[in-house]
């Protein structure tokens, strides 16, 4: 285990410590009390100079909420012993609440809110300086005023910042709408792939009937061929929109297809995960039913992949552990998420989730050592709208995205790393355990082959892959 993440180990100990210290109620024990206070505000200082010492990319997957752990658990504290108001803390939790709720929703959008992270920073300092107040009013009779000043402040900065985070979001909300050309009348055929697993459910097959009828879109259905396109070539040769009905397979199926290249597509739900319909569709729960909204359309980048077998051209790809759960997913026999669940089980006990991995990033070397997961996209969603790229991705800049989980801990706790790092792509956070990645060529490798997929479905083992932008195609959004 490194430094780093011994010293993020050591903040979230303090804090017991602390309270320890705190009632024992003596000079010498509250003083050391306010010393390991400051000194575990000042880890974050240690922490980075550790982490640059010792070569470590990532630091600890700890590291994100220590602060929160540490600064919540002692106003608790303090309301406990009735040294601070239980209504202050309160609002401090309900404010925290609203937060994480506007951030998941703001992640389901792919709208970005890192611009606004001064205002949070500064919340969190005026609850390090309310916490601080209260511990040196142990050692010092201070004025009771100025307590009754900092509480306030405090929430003052807490919500402050939400109404900041809120008003950002809205106006995303509101502009999105502007930054694409907006297809007035757009007529629609719809490509249906009948090996698709929602095909096989009546509610999906008749939803499929409702949104035809309301786009008043004619539908094909698609054969069951490897060529599954070449059928409906000639009947689809004039609409320049279409529409394909399947799973996140069907429509990669559907861009790798020459013809379709110059045509712009779009993407109705009728598969097990659905990376896409997240994407195009962004949160909007059933939107593609409403007849009275326009698709908007745009372009995306499409990536392309080589490795050992073969050169396809895709816009999301995995390798490691969440590679290895798409190959477990084919051998069983539910559909949908609870297919994804009990193969993510299975993965949890058979399969490998630690990979040394070299990774040259415009042919600038950068060496992860215990790597989990690495995500390589243009498209910032996984199935069941889980996040798979942090940050902000721009779809037509030329470079490709990568979104790496890496565990400064033992390997034990690989898998449980990996759950983590799930949460924390719920909200968008770009922290550790993950590693962002960019750049026009990103070449992975390991001395022991890795499992690859693309688009869900699962291409084998290789012990490299090269991912590059290839060209542009246009899509249909919401």
């Amino acid at each position: 285990m490194h430094l780093s993440s011994i010293v993020s180990i050591l903040r979230i100990a303090a804090l017991p410590l602390i309270i320890y210290l705190i009632q024992q109620n003596t000079y010498s024990s509250l003083l050391f009390a306010v010393l390991i206070f400051l000194l575990a505000l000042f880890t974050d200082v240690i922490d980075d100079y550790l982490r640059k010492k010792e070569n470590v990319p990532v630091g600890s997957f700890l590291d994100p909420f220590a602060d929160k752990i540490l600064v919540l658990g002692l106003l608790f504290f303090f309301v406990w012993r009735k040294e601070f108001s239980f209504f202050f803390l309160a609002l401090l939790l309900l404010r925290e609440f609203f937060a994480a709720l506007l951030r998941y929703s703001a992640t389901q959008e792919d709208i970005i809110l890192e611009e606004e992270k001064k205002y949070a920073q500064a919340a969190t300092v005026a609850e390090f300086v309310l916490v601080s107040w209260l511990l040196f009013q142990s050692l010092f009779v201070l004025p009771l005023l100025l307590q009754n000043l900092l509480a306030p402040l405090a929430l003052i900065f807490a919500w402050g910042s939400l109404i900041v985070y809120a008003k950002a979001y809205l106006k995303e909300r509101w502009n999105r709408r502007q930054a694409f050309k907006e297809l007035k009348s757009e007529p629609l055929v719809i490509l249906a792939n009948k090996r698709s697993s929602g095909y096989y459910d009546i509610y999906r097959r008749r939803l499929l009937k409702v949104f035809s009828r309301r786009r008043k879109a004619q539908v094909y259905y698609l054969p069951f061929q490897k060529n599954m396109f070449k059928s409906v070539e000639k009947k689809i040769s004039l609409p320049k929109h279409l529409i394909i009905a399947g799973g996140d397979g069907s429509f990669e199926s559907a861009l790798n297809y020459k013809p379709f290249r110059k045509k712009s597509l779009g993407f109705f739900p009728l598969g097990a995960g659905n990376a896409f319909y997240s994407y195009f569709y962004r949160g909007n729960r059933f939107e593609y039913l409403r007849s009275r909204f326009q698709f908007l359309e745009k372009e995306l980048d499409m990536l392309e992949l080589s490795w050992e077998h073969g050169k396809i051209q895709t816009t999301f790809l995995s390798l490691g552990l969440d590679a290895e759960v798409m190959q477990l997913t084919k051998r069983t026999q539910q559909a949908g998420f609870w297919d994804y669940f009990v193969a993510g089980a299975r993965g949890a006990v058979q399969a490998k989730a630690d990979y040394d991995f070299h990774v040259l990033v415009d042919g600038k070397k950068q060496q992860f050592e215990n790597g989990i997961t690495l995500t390589l996209a243009k498209i910032p969603y996984f199935g069941f709208g889980l996040r798979s790229l942090l940050g902000k991705v721009d779809p037509t800049d030329g470079k490709v995205y990568g979104s790496m989980v890496v565990n400064s801990h033992p390997k034990i706790s690989n898998k449980l790393v990996r759950l983590w790092a799930l949460l924390f792509a719920n909200f968008n956070l770009l922290k550790a355990p993950f590693v962002a990645l960019k750049g026009k060529e990103i070449f992975v490798e390991s001395a022991e082959p890795f499992p690859l997929q693309a688009a869900g479905e699962f291409l084998g083992y290789t012990s490299w892959v090269k991912v590059k932008v290839a060209r542009k195609q246009k899509v249909l959004m919401v």
